[in-house]
């Protein structure tokens, strides 16, 4: 992942769809007794600010 991310503007209704979808990841992840790490906190907050796409996300988790 480049660390220049394109700023994207995403629409407030997306934005909450994006905080909804990685509230119920976090949760799924708390029911396995698991966390996220604070990078990964990192990354879901650029998600939800459309500084990074669902595609970006996920190379960049996977990439840690």
């Amino acid at each position: 992942m480049s660390t220049a991310a394109a700023l994207r503007t995403i629409a407030v209704s997306e934005s909450l769809l994006r905080r909804e979808a990685v509230e119920n990841a976090v949760a799924d992840l708390r029911l396995e007794g698991l966390a996220p790490t604070a990078d990964a906190r990192l990354l879901f907050e650029k998600f939800v600010q459309g500084e990074l796409t669902e595609e970006q996300l996920v190379n960049a988790i996977h990439a840690r």
